[in-house]
């Protein structure tokens, strides 16, 4: 009886198939922030977002005019003539300032989405090994489970107990076992889950054994949401809307045209016969200089109201985001001390009652002082006293996976 004893104490790990490859949760990470395509997305965007700021100093076409007058020689109706068109100087670099905000955006949105990733690949990763220590625990329960099936149903035959024993033995057996293929069924979705997340082709499972606490100080009451990522991105959407505004105002600047015109006759083209003589001094004929002035300022004070509302509701927004995560934050830190109070229960007094009950059991068995089944009812109580410490655990890195994603402090 004492192998009964070692055996469910010191329960062996689930076996990986040949197949799977055992990988830290570093490793993990590393896999997920390598290939999840969310992450390649995110980056996507900000290479679009970089491009795109290029477009700051995007002049107009240029235009290219051949004019020939038949009535005319050497004067400006008969020539070439290339003008272009220039907004003021001080539009293109608002314009440029306002891009650099929007990739700004990007990549704030890329450092948010890491970390949620690196924070989905944690918490699956601890799912895991939570549910493969279940599985160990429960597999551990039902060889006990059958047991007490067949002694119950043995006594039942030989008269020594009623039917009322075995119903019960089977209930207990058929909840164990219906409980083990979810938990099962939960592992095999997490391990989906887990490639899903880093897109990986071959099946990977965890390399850590049993079921381990995450080793961290209790987080403290300070919060600063403009340091998490979330808040990075309503900093820089509201920064993007100032840049916005300011380039709203350089409507109202005027624009600038230059152009020159070189002389060209066409000599076959003189349908009146006109003597067409052009200039013996050279073929430049002149230039001109312009200001396009908007007179017309309705529309230009419509686009910049719309853009201070812009910076109005960014501003909104990111108080109502931070006034959230503050709930939040709070919430999460009840959530980790409740966690943490129910870990030191089992760590320093369930789990080592659990192990004195069985340890008490196979003692009174031996001696003669309880029976086969009452021996296998306390070796029942032990275990869920096992199965409620991995709960605890699981709940308390759960809580921490979440705050430490909260807080911005993945990595």
């Amino acid at each position: 009886m004492k192998k009964i004893i070692i055996f469910f104490f010191g329960l062996m790990p689930i076996l990986s198939s040949a197949q799977e490859r055992a990988v830290t949760l570093q490793e993990c990470i590393s896999l997920a922030l390598e290939n999840n395509l969310d992450i390649k997305a995110g980056r996507i965007s900000v290479d679009k977002a970089r491009d795109l700021q290029g477009t700051a100093f995007d002049i107009d076409r240029t235009s290219l005019t051949l004019s020939q007058d038949p009535t005319s020689g050497g004067n400006p109706d008969n020539g070439i003539s290339l003008s272009q068109s220039f907004e003021f100087p001080t539009v293109y670099a608002a314009r440029r300032k306002y891009l650099k905000a929007e990739t700004a955006v990007a990549q704030s949105t890329l450092e948010l989405t890491r970390n949620e990733v690196v924070k989905n690949v944690s918490s699956c990763y601890y799912a895991l090994l939570h549910a493969r220590r279940t599985v160990e625990i429960l597999k551990a329960q039902d060889s006990i489970c059958t047991r007490f099936v067949a002694i119950a149903t043995a006594k039942h035959r030989a008269g020594e107990s009623g039917n009322l024993e075995q119903m019960n033995a089977e209930r207990v057996s058929n909840e164990n076992l219906f409980r083990l293929q979810k938990v099962e069924a939960d592992y095999q979705s997490a391990l989906l889950a887990l490639r899903q997340i880093t897109n990986v082709d071959e099946p990977i499972v965890p390399s850590e054994s049993g079921l381990p606490a995450i080793q961290q100080p209790l987080p403290t009451d300070d919060f600063a949401f403009s340091q998490t990522a979330l808040g990075g991105i309503f900093s820089a959407r509201a920064t993007a809307s100032e840049r916005n505004l300011s380039l709203a105002k350089q409507g109202f600047l005027p624009g600038l045209t230059i152009g020159f015109t070189e002389q060209m006759l066409i000599k076959g083209f003189n349908p009146y016969n006109i003597d067409r003589t052009r200039f013996e001094k050279g073929n430049f004929m002149g230039f001109e200089v312009g200001i396009s002035i908007p007179l017309f300022w309705g529309g230009q004070n419509a686009k910049l109201k719309a853009a201070r509302r812009d910076v109005e509701l960014a501003e909104i927004a990111r108080r109502q985001a931070e006034q959230k995560m503050n709930i939040v934050y709070r919430n999460a830190l009840t959530e980790i001390q409740r966690a943490q109070k129910v870990l030191d229960y089992y760590t320093r007094q369930g789990n080592a009652q659990g192990e004195k009950m069985a340890r008490l059991s196979q003692i009174s068995y031996e001696n003669g002082e309880i029976g086969y089944v009452e021996y296998i009812q306390n070796l029942q109580t032990a275990l869920d006293v096992q199965l409620r410490f991995a709960d605890a655990v699981n709940d308390y890195n759960q809580a921490i996976i979440n705050l430490k994603f909260i807080k911005g402090e993945e990595k």
